[in-house]
């Protein structure tokens, strides 16, 4: 039986897994989503997770893209990205970051932001467009996790 494009993969996972970080494969800036370096670390291909979990890394005064969590985002630019409705969490663990959010149809009004660094915790709802910017003098790390696994 054939899959549709915006089917899953089925997977079965009959063990929990340990996935170093130094084993992900890094995405460059220029080809991630979000326009900074990422590692997937836990996926629904790889581990027929429901969770995404990964590591992102920014040098001071890099920004990503802007990306949205809302149901249908048409107000979303060409060169940002759509996942849809999830939620993400950062930890962080070094670097000082700046998130901007907004939701509807003004792409360049901030409704909010927040700055935070290491040992923070972030939740970004579903529902809001975002952008995060390291606004600190040292490069950034942080995991992120998303559920359910955008497609």
């Amino acid at each position: 039986m054939s899959r549709g494009p915006d089917e899953e993969p089925e997977v079965t996972v009959t063990e929990p897994s340990v996935v170093p970080l130094g084993s992900a494969r890094v995405i460059p800036a220029d080809q991630a989503p979000t326009r900074v370096r990422i590692a997937r670390l836990i996926t629904a291909r790889d581990h027929g997770s429901r969770l995404l979990l990964g590591a992102s890394w920014s040098d001071p005064g890099e920004r990503t893209n802007t990306w949205s969590f809302e149901p249908d985002d048409a107000a979303i630019g060409a060169d940002d990205h759509h996942y849809g409705e999830v939620d993400e969490f950062y930890y962080v663990v070094s670097g000082r970051f700046r998130l901007t959010w907004q939701r509807g149809e003004g792409t360049d009004e901030v409704s909010g932001a927040a700055e935070f660094g290491p040992d923070d915790a972030v939740h970004l709802p579903p529902g809001w467009r975002y952008q995060l910017e390291n606004v600190g003098a040292e490069p950034g790390f942080f995991i992120y996790g998303m559920t359910p696994t955008p497609h």
